[in-house]
């Protein structure tokens, strides 16, 4: 019999096991941003089991609740001045986020833009916005934002009244703009323009409002791309792999257009972010200080997130900081326009993060805020980085995390492949997910297999057209690596991912079901005939679907595509599967379940099924979060704790003493 609290941790070892709804709870506090004149922060913190809209005031030490969403939440909060603020409000996940203004004080509050889900319903408001792009300099009453005001699909720049929500356009898109880049004094300057895969660097003339042609590169090929202006509105940071297999920074200068200065370079590692930086802790790959005026310095992500810096004062401060507080990564989120203040934002692989105020006049570092207060980092698991060679002799890189406190011996194994998949990677720091089965005993192994971000253009291009085929190859490689090390126990792998993730962990279980024990698929593609289908005929994203997935328009692609899917082959499973979708997901369809189900169904396999009504991809409502992995838990411990005994290709017979303990 077990002891009160205490559960049997797929093992001969009992562990403490930390609930469900502690590891998956909503942040405390997230999102912090200073107001332009540093005496406030907007911040988003739960309300009735929703994140809402929240005003910290810096001088009196107050924080004021600004709204109380019940059945949504908000996201991305943001300064639009110092008495008005915008966030977004989610739209039950079809990624379609309505645009809110709200005043400091909490009055005026008012939807400025819908959301393009509603384009078909009349009564809906500005229904073309895209997104915000930013503030006007001396201007409070208007703000820069995208919209496709001249063209559907092309995104405009224009003037949009905080207060009416009215758009005027101001700039005209010169062609499928991939984004807009703004100099520091907020003037629109250069764009990226993709045109089926030929990306041309396009300047605005300021005073012609001309548009002239930078450069170009095909995509996938030598080029470079703008990322920031420095303080002088003339030197870009730009982006550039001509003659490099990573992305290295360097500066160019606009009014001589010519010359690259190389900044900085990693011959491993992409010099920027991982994925553009988490949802909790946004960050770019320049770090800019206002009251100097400079970008003084870079962020990238390596086997965790690394800085070069460009200024003495950042670069000796970033070093007291890790002497006071090793093995974490000390982000600065913002620095006040005056000076006087920087928000950085400290976090681990076992710590969610900490929210401080540094006083750069003081020399004073305080606490303003910890993300999620109920987790002790004491008791969570470390993320090593790893690498490996593949089969072909490609080196891979990723992390291993091993559960706190057990030998590092025949232990049950989950493979955890990341979504995308091209141009996303894993990255060094706490995940919940991670945490989660790593207190639940399992050893985690998370690969950054070919076609991942941030690793060179090589890289990722290695991965294209190969779902399910070297790509899947590399996460078999990956469990073969860790089995031979004595890790993991062969007879306890698990798969379990999402989105590509759902797909790589159905394809494991398809094509190489004498891996694993179990898998979890959420979120997951299918059936690939009708996830690259469905861009037939369009003009959206066609050209990278043709590139990177498939041509179905050729024979051989079509065959391929149906090759790989693992709704034909449902029959080869011979393990138990958890599956979970929402139905509003606009990147996976809820057919892609529907299709997963029926396979399943027919054969005769075992699975369950869970669907959100309400969700997308990803189930954001915390208590929606909660359940499922609850049940994933449940599902782990009725599949794993003993294995499955498996028999012949097809038979699955249950272990009668998986349940003794």
């Amino acid at each position: 019999m077990l002891l009160a609290g205490v559960t049997l941790a797929l093992g001969s070892e009992a562990l403490p096991e930390i609930p469900v709804a502690t590891l998956f709870q909503a942040p405390a506090i997230t999102s912090l941003t200073f107001s332009p004149n540093g005496k406030y922060i907007v911040c988003l913190v739960p309300h009735e089991r929703r994140l809402n809209v929240a005003v910290i005031d810096l001088e009196k030490g107050t924080k004021k609740l600004l709204t109380n969403f019940k059945d949504k939440q908000a996201t991305r909060p943001r300064w639009a001045s110092n008495d008005r603020i915008l966030f977004e409000v989610d739209d039950d996940g079809l990624e379609s986020f309505a645009l809110n203004a709200v005043n400091r004080d909490g009055s005026e509050p008012v939807m400025i833009a819908s959301g393009y889900s509603k384009a078909d319903t009349t009564s809906e408001v500005n229904v073309r916005f895209r997104r915000v792009l930013g503030g006007i300099e001396g201007d409070e009453k208007n703000i820069l934002v995208l919209a496709n005001l001249t063209y559907r699909d092309w995104s405009d720049v224009g003037v949009m009244n905080l207060k009416t929500g009215v758009i005027t356009r101001l700039i005209e898109a010169p062609g499928n703009v991939d984004y807009y880049v703004r100099d520091r004094a907020g003037q629109v300057r250069l764009a990226v323009v993709d045109d089926r895969g030929l990306r041309r660097v396009l300047a605005l003339d300021p005073k012609t409002r001309v548009w002239s042609t930078l450069a170009e590169h095909r995509r996938g090929q030598p080029g470079w791309e703008p990322l920031d202006f420095d303080g002088d509105n003339r030197t870009l940071f730009v982006s550039s792999t001509l003659g490099r297999q990573t992305s290295a920074v360097y500066r160019y200068d606009l009014e001589t257009r010519q010359g690259l200065e190389l900044v900085f370079a990693d011959d491993i590692y992409d010099v920027r972010p991982a994925n553009g930086g988490s949802s909790r802790s946004p960050v770019s790959t320049t770090i800019y200080d206002p009251a100097k005026k400079k970008v003084v310095g870079l962020n990238y992500a390596a086997d965790r997130t690394r800085f070069f810096w460009l200024d003495e004062d950042m670069r000796n401060l970033q070093l007291k900081l890790e002497a006071s507080l090793p093995d974490t990564v000390h982000r600065p989120q913002q620095l006040a326009a005056d000076g006087s203040k920087i928000i950085y934002f400290s976090s681990s692989d076992r710590d969610p993060g900490v929210y401080y105020i540094y006083d750069r006049r003081r020399q004073k570092l305080d606490e303003l805020a910890v993300i999620k207060p109920v987790i002790n980092p004491e008791k969570m698991a470390a993320m090593k980085p790893i690498s490996y060679a593949a089969r072909d002799g490609l080196l891979l890189h990723g992390y291993l995390t091993l559960p706190k406190d057990r030998p590092a011996k025949n232990l049950p194994l989950i493979v955890h492949p990341h979504g995308g998949p091209y141009g996303i990677r894993d990255e060094w720091g706490y995940n919940d997910e991670i945490q989660f089965y790593a207190n639940r005993g399992f050893a985690v192994l998370q690969v950054d297999y070919r076609g991942s971000g941030g690793y060179g253009g090589r890289f990722q291009s290695a991965g294209y057209k190969k779902w399910g085929l070297e790509m899947q190859d590399d996460l078999t490689d990956g469990v073969q690596w860790v089995l031979a090390q004595g890790i993991a126990d062969p007879d306890r792998v698990v798969i379990s991912g999402a989105s590509y993730g759902g797909y790589a962990a159905m394809a494991g279980l398809t094509f190489t079901p004498e891996l694993y024990c179990a898998g979890i698929n959420y979120v997951g593609v299918t059936n690939l005939m009708t996830q690259w289908g469905k861009y037939k005929g369009t003009t959206d994203q066609l050209g990278v679907v043709l590139e990177w997935f498939a041509d179905m328009d050729k024979a051989a692609d079509r065959k391929r595509a149906f090759d790989t899917s693992p709704c034909n082959f449902a029959d080869r499973i011979r393990v138990p599967v958890l599956m979970a979708y929402g139905k509003n997901d606009p990147r996976v369809n809820i057919d892609q379940g529907h299709d997963m189900e029926a396979a399943l169904k027919k054969a005769g396999r075992v699975y369950e099924m869970i669907i959100e009504a309400d969700e997308g991809h990803g189930f954001r409502m915390e208590e929606k979060r909660i359940a499922f992995y609850t049940k994933v838990d449940a599902f782990l411990k009725k599949n794993v704790r003993a294995g499955y005994v498996k028999i012949g290709p097809t038979e699955v017979v249950e272990n009668p003493k998986k349940n003794e303990d």
